[in-house]
């Protein structure tokens, strides 16, 4: 069965079963602000299970390091996460993904285990704890789920930065006939609860017809900031704003370091829109609750074990330190210095089999 077959089933049984059903209309489940989408974040791995034990109230904050090269590649991937545990009790999980290589971070309160494709944690809280790691991981694998993709380019004496938003899926949208007032209801509850993150509650609307669906573009609007040399700039992309930037960095050094901030970020647009079509209603309420969705999946590129603890994330794309390059074997090293260096082997292999010659006559 597919996503959007699920989906349809699932309302479906709301509208059946959703308390309050009269002949005025039937309430419906709308799309859950704890919707995931594919493809994007969290990060996974195959065959990492375990128990799953924490605190309540368990948050998670991390930064997300993207190293690019010189055409904007990302080369090197490394996340410095952090989990509060704001409460008393034990705790034990495992955080997946493609993880090569696990370290404690500044100011974690314990050390982090490390499981093929897993950060592993277990311990006690005695009220207060804090958990951070800082994970390294295959960027091949990883930066798949990224939510932006970068391009970096020179013409002339120009360095050119393009970015484009990644973070993009299709999901089913409800679609049908929805009454004014209940979706302006709808809309804000949802920013009323946007606080909340994935802990806000599901909200319903009454509909007279059950909806129908159809496949659309979810877009998670991005906040970016990036700096070239003196050079700096801001775009948001998304929620009605061109999905990609550009910007041309003139007289640009060539060495100029390039580094970019991007955060998911809520769509106020969509929020701020007043539902103006009956038959429009219920898809942009759907759209908008979907988009939501998206945007809080970004925050949680490592996962967070608690599903509706809150989550933020930053992702920070820099131009990676180039690795010096090995000294290139001239001539003069070939003919001039191989020869000392072969004598002196040649008498130290003399030297010690003079010694166990002698060792062994002894």
């Amino acid at each position: 069965m597919t996503r959007g077959a699920r989906l349809l089933s699932v309302c479906a049984a709301a509208c059946a079963f959703a308390p309050g059903a009269s002949a005025a209309g039937t309430p419906i489940l709308l799309p859950s602000v704890r919707t995931t989408l594919t493809p994007g974040p969290p990060l996974t791995a195959a065959n990492v299970s375990g128990e799953v034990l924490y605190p309540p109230g368990m948050t998670s904050d991390q930064k997300v390091l993207v190293g690019i090269d010189t055409t904007g590649k990302p080369v090197a991937l490394h996340v410095v996460q952090r989990l509060e545990l704001p409460k008393l009790g034990d705790y034990s999980f495992t955080v997946p993904g493609p993880i090569s290589d696990v370290e404690a971070a500044p100011g974690s309160d314990s050390q982090p285990g490390l499981r093929r494709d897993a950060i592993l944690w277990s311990g006690f809280s005695a009220g207060k704890k804090t958990l951070a790691a800082r994970a390294t991981l295959r960027a091949g694998a990883a930066a798949l789920r990224l939510p932006l993709r970068v391009s970096i380019a020179r013409d002339g004496d120009t360095l050119v930065v393009r970015g484009e938003n990644a973070a993009i899926a299709r999901a089913p949208v409800l679609v049908g006939p929805l009454a004014l007032s209940e979706a302006t209801k709808a809309l804000r509850q949802t920013r009323k609860y946007l606080a909340l993150g994935a802990a806000a509650p599901d909200i319903y609307a009454t509909v007279r017809q059950t909806p129908l669906s159809r496949s659309e573009r979810i877009i998670a609007p991005l906040d970016v900031r990036g700096q070239v040399g003196t050079d700096r700039f801001h775009y948001v992309l998304g929620d009605g704003r061109p999905l990609r930037f550009e910007r041309r960095v003139v007289h640009a050094a060539k060495d100029a370091k390039v580094r970019l901030v991007v955060m998911p970020v809520p769509p106020e647009r969509l929020l701020q829109t007043q539902p103006r079509n009956v038959d429009r209603a219920l898809s942009l309420v759907a759209r908008t609750r979907l988009t939501v969705a998206r945007e809080l999946q970004f925050h949680n590129f490592l996962a967070n074990p608690n599903p509706t603890g809150r989550s933020t994330a930053a992702y920070v794309y820099e131009t990676a330190k180039r690795s010096a390059a090995p000294k290139p074997v001239t001539p003069s090293d070939d003919g001039g210095s191989s020869w000392p260096t072969f004598l002196a082997v040649a008498l130290g292999i003399i030297g010690a089999g003079t010694a166990i010659v002698l060792w062994a006559n002894s």
